[in-house]
């Protein structure tokens, strides 16, 4: 099953950095759950609708895949996004500035399906990154 779970991390990601948000959720169970590094939870709908409002402050948003670790019907993925600001975010007006924040996915697997995806990033960086 790890090999699978695997794949379809990279699915995602593929239909990401095409910008391509409805292939990368079905990828995700209908009941799934996104906790994101503020505790904030977002089932499939909130997180597709999270996913297009940050992408329309970095359009041009890609993610590169640094390492990821399978076992069982979990993934660990570490990964990079980049992009350029384009858009007012948290009060920062655009600044044409290209960011590069480290992430951390840890995503559980039910049926083929991510179930559940728990986000692991700096805010505080992002926002240095900008306010720079």
């Amino acid at each position: 099953m790890s090999i699978y779970c695997s794949r379809t991390v990279e699915k995602i990601f593929k239909a990401w950095n095409r910008h391509d948000l409805d292939v990368m959720m079905d990828n995700f169970s209908d009941d799934m759950i996104r906790i994101n590094a503020s505790g904030a939870r977002f089932d499939k709908k909130g997180m597709l609708e999270d996913m297009a409002w940050f992408l329309s402050i970095f359009p041009d948003a890609r993610i590169r895949v640094d390492r990821m670790v399978t076992h069982a019907y979990a993934v660990w993925v570490e990964f990079t996004i980049t992009g350029t600001h384009k858009k007012e975010l948290f009060e920062i007006p655009a600044t044409g500035k290209e960011i590069e924040i480290p992430v951390v996915w840890i995503l559980d697997f039910e049926d083929s399906k991510v179930k559940l995806c728990k986000e692991y990033w700096n805010h505080r960086r992002l926002i240095l990154e900008l306010s720079e």
